[in-house]
């Protein structure tokens, strides 16, 4: 992972204009590298966000939203159909993921079980040529860093779903990225576990004061973790607003439904008073007509009066 030097006054993820296009089976092709010829899948569709740094950022939305797609492409796993992804003020659009100063969790931890826990956290330090000392101290720090002081010498096999957790963060802290992305990572944990974590990713957050992005379709997890959330539907942004603005002020209707029933009222309509209040506003009407009539009648009487003076 190649270390980019920071832009003081850039954000720390800036997603430009981002597409990402899929060919469908069976689709016709169109011309070479055309963004959107006929049959496209649009995973991503025209994003652009700005994410702070040290921002705890969630991209929300349902299965099939583009919401890990647009996670991998910063992650440098997809090239963009279209657009520019930066990182720290640094387009690294053409750069290939191991040389991005980003890192991410999978849901599925992705740990070797041949490996103990200290030479699952040291594997990515070989490829910053981090050996001996400095690596064992980092991979110490780590381990301390998610609670799991003690843990070297143990294999994944023996670990607690939690536990093989923390041990996929700590690998992924351990080479100090300036951005770190998870894709959906508490979604094996049961419910009590998942609560746990959830704080625990806030403290490590915070503590570290580096960019979390989360992929989340929970919005229970995304409201209790994020400063800002963005709402992703079919590949594109519905709302990008702080956790608690997205829940109570949605901007759209899809965000208000996605976000829960609270957001809306139940008023149903009962034909026979409709049709009362109608034929109330057509007599208040007539009414109103008929009283303008009077004032322009009496109007001209006061003009004949005055005449007649």
């Amino acid at each position: 992972m190649t270390q980019v030097p920071a832009t003081a006054t850039a954000p720390a993820v800036r997603i430009a204009n981002v597409s990402k296009h899929f060919r469908a089976a069976g689709a016709a092709r169109g011309a070479a590298g055309a963004a959107g010829a006929a049959g496209d899948v649009r995973a991503v569709d025209g994003v652009s966000l700005d994410i702070a740094a040290g921002e705890f950022f969630a991209l929300l939305g349902p299965s099939g939203c583009g919401k890990t797609t647009l996670l991998r492409v910063i992650a440098g796993l997809e090239s963009p159909t279209a657009g520019a992804v930066h990182v720290a003020g640094v387009d690294v659009t053409g750069l290939p993921a191991h040389r991005r100063p980003v890192n991410m969790v999978f849901q599925q931890y992705a740990l070797f079980p041949h490996l103990t826990v200290a030479r699952n956290v040291a594997f990515g330090l070989r490829y910053q040529r981090v050996r001996g000392a400095e690596a064992a101290a980092r991979v110490r720090d780590a381990l301390d860093l998610v609670q799991l002081p003690g843990y070297d010498d143990r294999y994944p096999g023996q670990l607690s779903g939690g536990q093989r957790q923390r041990v996929a963060l700590a690998r992924a802290l351990v080479l100090r990225p300036r951005v770190l992305l998870l894709d959906e990572p508490l979604a094996a944990l049961d419910q009590k576990l998942r609560r746990e974590m959830q704080l625990e990713l806030k403290r490590l957050q915070r503590s570290l004061g580096i960019t979390f992005v989360f992929v989340t379709h929970d919005q229970e997890e995304a409201l209790a973790m994020s400063d800002r959330v963005a709402v992703m539907n079919r590949g594109r942004v519905e709302q990008v607003d702080a956790a608690h603005r997205v829940f109570e002020r949605p901007r759209t209707r899809f965000v208000a439904e996605f976000m829960g029933a609270a957001n809306f009222m139940e008023a149903p309509a009962d034909a026979a008073a409709s049709r009362a209040d109608a034929a109330a506003s057509r007599a208040d009407a007539a009414a109103s007509r008929g009283d303008a009539a009077a004032s322009r009648g009496d109007a001209a009487a006061s003009r004949g009066d005055a005449r007649a003076g």
